[in-house]
């Protein structure tokens, strides 16, 4: 038996003489009341129960004309967080803007502070003399402290990480390089980089960075490794397989694959 599907209507801007806007949730549009805040169904986006809700609800306001409901509306679209509202898109801004910053001083390998305690400052002063003191104001949602440059750096870093993964994942083969050098601090750090096929092209990458915490034999370097891999095991099954193949003529180890069921 077929199910009568239902019609979805779209937002008019008549709507705003029974004291309607719209919002975006979960990327279905629904009816906004501008007086009392109240979000209706997307299937109550109908004048007849739109005018029901206001006449109900709002009789005060019936001799109110349109231009009062347009003020109404364009204050609450500036004061909501949905997709479609002016903060939003301060906000999602301000946050583009932190990952640029954090992006540079990252490539610079200038201290994270200097996000707060030099490009701020200077963007400020920048502004003010050059646009004015009220586009100041909109740099005061910019976060670009200490910790959040460190959180931007690591949410990049690892996005990086999963792209290099995906692309291996594509790769009918891929190669490993083992580097294993030492800081300032005289640690063992041991350094992966992969080379593998991407878009008919040969592709090298850096794939990522350990310590090696107590010693340097081939076990342990092996460990790192596989720990990477049994991570991304779901991604990388074929690689994980290969790993431990590699396992038994770089550690002298017996060949040993995992049951995956």
């Amino acid at each position: 038996m077929a199910t009568k599907r239902a019609s979805k209507r779209a937002y008019s801007d008549d709507y705003l003489k029974f004291g309607f806007t719209s919002i975006v949730i979960e990327g279905i549009e629904k009816p906004q009341c501008v007086i009392c805040l109240k979000v209706i169904s997307a299937e109550s986006m109908k004048p007849f129960q739109l005018k029901r809700h206001f006449e109900k609800e709002h009789p005060t306001y019936n001799d109110r004309d349109v231009s009062f409901f347009q003020r109404q509306s364009q204050s609450v679209k500036k004061s909501r967080l949905d997709t479609t509202g002016q903060t939003a898109i301060t906000i999602r801004a301000a946050v583009e803007a932190s990952y640029v910053v954090s992006l540079r001083i990252s490539k610079s390998k200038k201290p994270h502070t200097n996000g707060e305690e030099l490009v701020l400052p200077c963007t400020k002063d920048i502004v003010r003399i050059m646009i004015g003191a009220d586009a100041v104001k909109k740099l005061s949602s910019l976060s670009i402290s200490d910790n959040t440059v460190q959180r931007r750096i690591q949410e990049m870093s690892e996005d990086i990480k999963n792209q290099v993964v995906e692309q291996i994942k594509q790769s009918p083969i891929f190669v490993l390089q083992l580097d294993e050098s030492t800081d300032v601090s005289s640690c063992a750090k041991l350094m992966i980089y992969v080379r593998y096929i991407h878009d008919s092209n040969f592709k090298e990458e850096f794939l990522f960075c350990q310590p090696l915490d107590f010693q340097t034999h081939g076990i342990d370097v092996f460990n790192k490794v596989d720990t990477f891999f049994c991570k991304r095991r779901s991604r990388l099954e074929k690689s994980w397989s290969c790993l431990h193949r590699w396992r038994s003529f770089y550690v002298g180890k017996p060949f040993w694959v995992p049951d995956t069921r």
